[in-house]
């Protein structure tokens, strides 16, 4: 048997002899990791207090009452044991995370199943959209639909505000999504719902840290501003450094030397040579983490050089040649792999490659990069040292517009938007 939870509360609870007895006010759940959460009771409203009936002390009768069992009702005012989670106060009408479709879900109403005195719940009902624009979406069949049937199989509720649960979101589901993903939930959710998001990822600094640098800059600062100076340092850490250091410049004063000396040393190094630069400056763009080694190098010997590194080197794309410390040199990784083992990186490299000096401006970059087809742009100084690179990703974020890239991510999370051009993979 199918039951929607807003059609139990109100319902009147009679005794044995058929007599009003009061009514439903909510529902007790217990949530079991790995299994549907179970009904153990009903709260039935008594004048001015809720008093708890055992689901096994209860039976649904055909015209949706409630006939009590037994001949007896404990009349003590509810108070909640450890572990338990009621169904109206709790979950219906506040947020869960969809974790199939990487979504942040407001719940409409619940879906029990079961007969006699075993019930679960086994779907929840998404919330109709907010918005205008949401409800367009939700016409045209996108995303979640209000009265859309999810089930809880997908579902992690967030119920980090109560206070008997002591329970924390499972970090290993959050990890199935990617970090954009997450951080299009947390932009959607409350801040208080972010801030368990964001506390259930800490459980992976590295990961943690890949969602703050998808976040929109407000919420950065709105979670980092909540922290101490020395958990604010522990996610700059794991930064890639141009993020760390951009980050570092958008807060207030007094908390950026504390948070900079609080980083471990090379991160600060890292970080401290990039704050000298202009943001809209290809020395603001540039991450000074890259792979320049000496052109008289083999191919056999700069390949494992590379397998050395660590597996958080992201700037992998392009190789660069350094001839007596200045770049002389590049190389991409797919060629690379193609070349002699024997053959020197001089040989085998691209000489003279397209470089900018650090204070050339964002279209110059742009215009460098599209006109050579460069997946990277070196950034030198006046005697050709190489200071750092920037990437196609970088050059991305810089010249898309902040109402283009955060345009409807928060109704996506919700489920009350999603782009038309975002395909699906893999259902």
């Amino acid at each position: 048997m199918k039951v929607y939870f807003t059609r139990m509360v109100g319902r009147p609870v009679l005794a044995r002899d058929g007599d009003r007895v009061g009514a439903v006010a909510d529902g007790v759940l217990r949530l079991i990791d790995g299994s549907l959460p179970r009904l153990t009771g009903l709260l039935l409203r008594l004048d001015r207090s809720d008093v708890f009936i055992s689901v096994s002390d209860v039976e649904l009768l055909a015209d949706g009452a409630f006939q009590l069992r037994t001949g007896q009702l404990d009349t003590r005012a509810f108070e909640r044991r450890a572990g338990e989670v009621l169904l109206d106060a709790d979950i219906r009408g506040r947020a869960v995370i969809d974790v199939e479709g990487a979504r942040l879900v407001r719940v409409q109403d619940v879906i029990l199943e079961g007969e006699a005195s075993r019930w679960q719940v086994s779907a929840v009902v998404a919330a109709p959209p907010r918005s205008l624009s949401g409800l367009l979406w939700s016409a045209l069949g996108r995303q979640a639909r209000g009265g859309e049937q999810i089930p809880w199989v997908r579902i992690e509720p967030l119920v980090g505000h109560v206070p008997t649960l002591g329970r924390g979101l499972p970090f290993a589901r959050l990890a199935k999504l990617r970090p954009a993903d997450i951080a299009d939930i947390v932009e959607a959710a409350s801040h208080d719902e972010g801030e368990q998001i964001m506390t259930a990822v800490q459980h992976d600094p590295e990961f943690e840290a890949d969602v703050f640098e998808e976040l929109s800059e407000d919420k950065q600062l709105e979670f980092l501003n909540a922290r101490s100076d020395q958990d604010a340092a522990n996610v700059l850490a794991n930064m890639n450094p141009d993020d760390a250091a951009d980050l570092l410049t958008k807060l207030s004063q007094p908390r950026r030397r504390p948070i900079l000396e609080a980083l471990p040393a090379e991160q600060q190094a890292k970080v401290r040579a990039l704050l000298g630069y202009g943001g809209d400056t290809a020395g603001g763009l540039m991450s000074n983490e890259f792979v320049a080694l000496p052109d008289h190098l083999s191919v056999a010997a700069a390949l494992e050089h590379l397998g050395r590194l660590p597996d958080e080197a992201h700037v992998l794309s392009v190789l660069y040649c350094l001839h007596d410390g200045v770049l002389s040199g590049s190389i991409t990784l797919a060629h690379l792999l193609r070349c002699a083992p024997g053959a020197s990186l001089g040989e085998v490299a691209e000489a003279d490659p397209v470089a900018v000096y650090a204070n050339a401006d964002v279209p110059q970059v742009a215009v460098e990069m599209a006109d050579y087809n460069l997946l990277a742009l070196p950034v030198v100084d006046a005697e050709g040292h190489i200071l750092g690179v920037i990437t196609h990703d970088d050059l991305l974020e810089a010249i898309l517009p902040e109402e283009w890239r955060w345009r409807g991510r928060a109704q996506h999370a919700r489920g009350e938007e999603a782009s038309p051009g975002r395909v699906p993979i893999g259902g």
